[in-house]
């Protein structure tokens, strides 16, 4: 007998990761594997923010696509949403006040972009 898969009422999918600065700057790949890894250990938080609304949005899905500048101490100076497939305001506001509390390894001021998949 196969095992049942068991789908969480909400989910949360990392789409995508990319360095705006060039891979040259300060830490290279292995920079980029540890902003990957700071992402990846934050992604509960913006799952709550989810998990907060998604019933008032049933079956909504879609992407947020972040667009992040970090400072050289790691900490985040601002954060923009550019492409918001949802159009949930409090979504959106609650991903931005969450991941302007994250820290990032220490290096070079840079731009990061990161995409968030979404599924009620």
């Amino acid at each position: 007998m196969r095992p049942r898969c068991v789908r969480p009422a909400s989910a949360l999918l990392l789409l995508a990761f990319l360095v705006v600065a060039p891979a040259c700057a300060h830490g290279g790949s292995a920079g980029a594997e540890a902003r990957q890894a700071t992402i990846e250990t934050n992604l509960a938080e913006l799952q709550d923010c989810w998990d907060e609304l998604a019933a008032d949005h049933p079956g909504a899905a879609g992407s947020l696509l972040f667009a992040v500048e970090l400072r050289r101490n790691g900490s985040v100076e601002w954060v923009d949403i550019e492409v918001d497939e949802l159009g949930v305001p409090k979504l959106s506001a609650c991903a931005v006040r969450r991941i302007k509390r994250w820290r990032f390894p220490e290096g070079s001021r840079q731009s990061i972009r990161f995409g968030i998949g979404f599924a009620g």
